[in-house]
């Protein structure tokens, strides 16, 4: 019983669930072309080498946007007021079960102070820690796009 204990204790502490920008990734180590290496496409224009291929394509599409609108909730909720429209870029990493191991995101231009871009990646990486995209891969994978957030109203 320790032993089975012992060996989830690790399999969980071995998950990565990091958001960062692009430049403090790069400066850690773990830049977008070094995951790129380790994460195939989601989607991609040659199919054939995308994880999610023919029908899935639609369903991954769907499951991002659903994870993309539940991050937008979840900022909110924690008083996260944008002052106007912004665009970002992010590039997302999951592991095949839907885990979020790396969320990258550009900071950059977004007109956001130092102190709202560290208040938005502490609750990005609060957010990462326990979701899931409600898609599953037969492979690590990744996605990137760019981002429009905004008040609700």
């Amino acid at each position: 019983m320790t032993v089975i204990i012992l060996i989830l204790i690790s399999v969980k502490g071995y998950a990565q669930h990091i958001a960062e920008t692009f430049q403090e990734a790069e400066k850690k180590g773990y830049s977008m072309q070094k995951l790129d290496g380790e994460y195939a496409s989601a989607l991609h224009a040659d199919s054939t080498k995308a994880v999610f291929k023919g029908g899935r394509s639609q369903e991954f599409y769907k499951a991002y946007a659903n994870m993309l609108n539940t991050l937008a909730v979840y900022l909110n909720k924690n008083n996260f007021v944008w002052e106007k429209p912004t665009r970002i870029f992010n590039r997302i990493y999951f592991e095949p079960d839907g885990c979020i191991s790396y969320y990258l995101v550009n900071l950059e231009n977004t007109g956001l102070t130092a102190s709202r871009q560290k208040q938005f990646i502490t609750l990005v990486n609060n957010f990462i820690q326990d979701y899931k995209i409600e898609i599953t891969g037969n492979s690590r994978f990744a996605q990137c796009s760019p981002v429009m957030y905004q008040n609700s109203k």
